[in-house]
């Protein structure tokens, strides 16, 4: 199969039914609103993307399979690559122009698929809508034809991509037709890109404050050092550790209890966020101020090291392991000093479409060569070196926004 060809009512009905059943037996999924059910292919769904699930959850609820638009480093896995290709998935280079995307969607448009897009480009961390990539904007003028918004609430909070475990509680979709086809003639990229960023904001934190729905797991505090890396009571980065439900800086000792409703409880002293959402925003703001100081920085020297292994990709060949080795924050560059003896150096400015797979695999581009750094030790947070690398970049270049 591919995009020129759905996958057959059969099959479709074989693979869907068990990995629907699936879902439901461990969330409690409630379709708020479904406007799919009555249109046919040529369609664009947006969605929101909280969680590994979400293209299955949407697929599971739209009756025509939806050929989504799929990270280029998933394709270069072989057994994945065959099912992404039957499925008629479009492989799309993260943060990176790619013409090729353009050609495959426009026949996947000319063939009456459904086109999945998840214009934040990665699952977001905290549950609040990520800054949209703007080309999405100038793809949906481009195409022009009907746009249905998808919004996933309670995903990110079901299954926090800092997490370890999904968290059984409510997840709630709804799918709206937002726009017909000719709604963008009149609007600039710019103006399009505005009524995308609206129409898709979703705040988890927000929508749990009205609903309070428990999202039950043992330890649920487990991995949040992926997240959160800057102590709000010491300003020391690095320092903090979760176990069960508590989350402490082992450092000054300031703790808190993290709940199933997703929020901070104070433990015998004052609280500073009461969420992670919250917390995540502080540290990126405080991140920006501290990468000017000489004393700050030369603590965050200290903890930016960390054990990991690199793997390279040339052309569109599967990853190769370079080496396992030390991964070192050296003043505008990050260097890895191999196992093997052998050190490579990327200049912070040399690192192009830096993104992050599942929680642990920090890709970029370096001299046409895609690299992708494996943070294997399960407290490391390949989140802080990205935020503390888009910092710097942002920061030689005059910009400060980078949340």
């Amino acid at each position: 199969m591919s995009i020129e060809r759905k996958p057959g009512k059969t099959v479709e009905r074989l693979l869907r039914t068990p990995i629907k059943a699936f879902i439901e037996h461990r969330s409690d999924i409630v379709i708020e609103r479904n406007d799919t059910k009555d249109m046919e292919g040529p369609y664009i769904i947006l969605s929101n993307h909280v969680n590994n699930w979400d293209p299955l959850l949407l697929n599971c609820y739209v009756d025509e399979p939806i050929s989504f638009i799929a990270a280029d480093p998933l394709f270069r896995n072989p057994f994945l690559k065959r099912i992404l290709n039957y499925v008629g998935a479009i492989p799309k280079q993260k943060f990176k122009n790619d013409t090729r995307t353009i050609r495959l969607i426009l026949k996947a448009k000319k063939h009456n698929r459904v086109i999945g897009i998840f214009p934040e480009g990665n699952r977001n961390w905290d549950g609040k809508t990520d800054p949209l990539i703007y080309s999405t904007s100038k793809l949906v003028k481009l195409l022009d034809i009907p746009v249905v918004i998808a919004t996933i609430r309670g995903g990110h909070l079901s299954h926090p991509r800092w997490g370890d475990g999904h968290r059984k509680g409510t997840i709630a979709i709804s799918f709206e037709k937002v726009w017909d086809a000719g709604a963008f003639h009149q609007n600039s990229p710019e103006e399009v890109h505005e009524r995308l960023t609206e129409a898709l904001y979703h705040d988890e934190m927000a929508w749990q404050s009205e609903h309070m729905v428990p999202y039950k797991r043992k330890s649920p505090a487990h991995y949040l050092e992926r997240l959160l890396f800057i102590c709000p009571h010491c300003h020391v980065p690095g320092s903090l550790h979760s176990y069960d439900d508590l989350f402490e800086c082992q450092h000054c000792g300031y703790t808190v209890h993290y709940t199933d409703f997703g929020t901070f409880e104070p433990i015998g002293e004052e609280i500073y966020y009461s969420t992670p959402r919250d917390w995540n925003k502080w540290q990126l703001d405080f991140l920006k101020s501290a990468m000017t100081d000489p004393e700050w920085q030369a603590l965050g020297r200290k903890v930016m090291q960390d054990h990991v292994k690199l793997y390279v990709s040339n052309d569109e060949a599967p990853f190769k392991l370079v080496s396992a080795g030390n991964l070192w924050w050296v003043s505008k560059q990050v260097k890895f000093q191999s196992d093997m003896g052998n050190d490579y150096e990327f200049p912070i400015n040399e690192m192009v479409g830096l993104n992050i797979q599942f929680h642990h695999k920090l890709d970029f581009y370096h001299n046409h060569k895609l690299f992708r750094i494996v943070f294997y030790l399960p407290r490391t947070s390949a989140y802080k070196w990205l935020k503390v690398i888009q910092t710097r970049q942002a920061l030689d270049a005059g910009k400060v926004d980078i949340t």
